[in-house]
């Protein structure tokens, strides 16, 4: 348990992490209404989309009471840590924020993230130590986050 509490809290600070830098803006355009918005509502659509993804990711796992349920959220599990990932990818080409932005964006990320965040690792501890229920198809969806 508590490997896996540690590993679930490692793969889970590196969000906020990714979040809160101010990155270099994107070479590449964005979508259309991203170009538009504001640095600082850039930086607020993505901690909502990240948030919404931890959300649907902590209701799945806390789904999770048998092997059958298990291997049937397995797809999705699958899918919303993918997701993550192009997330954490896609945080890089945020615009740069000013200070104060900054810090404005990093009070919005604790306050509404880190308790999405908690949850989440409490449902992944959860269905690490009950062994993924014997699924081996929720272990390897799992594998990029526990291992």
């Amino acid at each position: 348990m508590k490997i896996a509490s540690i590993v679930a809290t490692g793969m889970l600070l590196g969000m906020p992490a990714v979040a809160q830098e101010t990155a270099a803006p994107a070479e590449a355009p964005a979508a259309p209404a991203a170009e538009a918005a504001t640095p600082e509502a850039q930086h607020t659509a993505f901690v909502k989309e990240l948030i919404a993804n931890v959300n649907s990711l902590t209701e799945t796992l806390k789904g999770i009471s048998d092997t059958a349920t298990a291997d049937a959220a397995a797809p999705k599990v699958t899918e919303l840590v993918a997701h993550n990932k192009e997330l954490m990818q896609a945080s890089k080409n945020l615009p740069q924020l000013t200070p104060d932005a900054a810090a404005a964006q990093r009070a919005l990320f604790a306050q509404q993230a880190k308790p999405a965040m908690a949850e989440l690792r409490a449902a992944l501890t959860a269905v690490v130590t009950k062994e993924c229920y014997g699924s081996d198809a929720l272990l390897q969806a799992l594998a990029p986050i526990i291992h």
